[in-house]
């Protein structure tokens, strides 16, 4: 079953949210040969793949000589940023401001036509963010209707908590009739999958794939009791502040010392994670600007907790974001931080693999007592023993698509 794959990146870099473009492509590639088509340069091909044809095209980010960049919190916050960034997704304007743009579609269906005609392509992939791949996908199921067309969505295209597109109405009957040709739609949570009901008949969950499975015991000796966090931060969604909060108490308590204590923090998003925890001492925090994935995996498997920083509302939760199968992968204890009510699929995994604590906020009051009692325990050898469930993980590692 020959599948064309179109996606903006490819192969995919190493870190976390693009290794689902990665784990999706080997998937295809089982059932049959893999095209990809793909923008920018020529990159090494994988070996799985058949063949890569990279487009280079303008859009957008090339005019204002951002290609390949995201931008950081502080600059998101900018008044003028905050109201230009809802609108590049939205319609009208997405057909000339998303990634890749018209002249991408128009290079992408015509090498996509002669493949489909010259290689029996019969499934068609296209994957959320960008719009710009679902765009040229709906436009060869109009042609070639015997395609199969699976439409992946990373993210949700109309978040009403995060609130990050203009006309959301609108939005979402634009993006229904944009889907409507799709056989089927996956996306990487169940609760993803609550928040699109209604846009297609046919759903289904295809979550992101675990690294590897943890041993069964963790025990990494540190120097310092050492909290750990890596990647992006949202200001508005998360809330650090719970912790913040009980490390300060505990701080000033003498319960723990400033001496034993470490927050790490690894991503673009330094400045924020240095506000947030501006309460503590300086000699507690490590804080840096990026690091390499496979630095990032290392730090995390010699970090004594790690630090996972989620949100929810009122029948929104399902927020999985890469970074948690990262976390599991490591074997090491989850201190995860729910800004709003409980999420119950995140709970279940965390729970399910005892990985962890999740804390939503009616429960965070007890974050103090939990963190005390890690401490306590990590204390006379420096040593924080955690056993992971690895017969629980397993589940994760090379999974399909679950029912609808």
């Amino acid at each position: 079953m020959p599948t064309l794959f179109l996606t903006q990146r490819f192969p995919p870099h190493a870190g976390p949210a693009a290794r689902r473009l990665r784990h999706l492509a080997e998937y295809f590639a089982r059932e049959g040969k893999l095209f990809v088509i793909c923008r920018g340069a020529a990159r090494e091909p994988l070996p799985f793949v058949a063949a890569t044809y990279a487009i280079a095209a303008n859009d957008l980010r090339n005019w204002l000589g951002k290609d390949g960049q995201t931008l950081g919190s502080a600059t998101r916050r900018k008044p003028l940023y905050r109201f230009l960034l809802p609108l590049r997704q939205a319609f009208p304007f997405v057909y000339f401001t998303d990634d890749g743009g018209a002249d991408y579609r128009r290079k992408a269906l015509a090498l996509a036509r002669q493949l489909i005609r010259e290689e029996g392509i019969d499934t068609v992939f296209s994957s959320y963010q960008p719009w710009t791949d679902h765009l040229v996908a709906r436009q060869l199921k109009r042609e070639f209707p015997h395609l199969r067309w699976v439409a992946d969505f990373r993210d949700l295209p109309v978040d009403l908590v995060r609130a990050d597109v203009w006309w959301p109405a609108l939005q979402r009957r634009w993006g229904g009739r944009v889907l409507k040709l799709a056989d089927v739609v996956w996306t990487v949570s169940e609760g993803q999958r609550a928040q699109l009901a209604g846009w297609h008949p046919r759903i289904q969950v295809f979550r992101n794939a675990l690294l590897g499975l943890p041993p069964a015991t963790t025990a990494p000796r540190t120097v310092h009791f050492t909290i750990v966090y890596t990647g992006s931060l949202y200001a508005g969604l998360q809330s650090a502040a719970p912790l913040a909060e009980a490390l300060a108490d505990l701080l000033a308590a003498g319960e723990i010392p400033a001496r034993h204590l470490r927050l790490l923090y690894r991503g673009k998003d330094a400045d924020l994670f240095r506000e947030w925890m501006r309460e503590l001492p300086a000699e507690c925090l490590d804080i840096q600007t990026s690091i390499a994935p496979a630095a990032a995996q290392k730090m995390q498997q010699s970090a004594t907790l790690l630090l996972l920083l989620s949100w929810s509302a009122p029948g929104y939760y399902g927020v999985l974001t890469a970074k948690l199968w990262d976390y599991l992968a490591s074997g090491r204890p989850i201190l995860a931080l729910v800004n709003g009510p409980d999420d119950p699929e995140l709970r279940g995994i965390i729970a399910g693999a005892a990985a962890g604590a999740v804390f939503p906020t009616e429960e965070q009051g007890e974050v103090r007592q939990w963190l005390l009692d890690r401490y306590r325990a990590w204390l006379p050898t420096q040593t924080l023993e955690w056993s992971a469930n690895p017969h629980f993980l397993r589940q994760f590692l090379d999974a399909g698509p679950l029912a609808p």
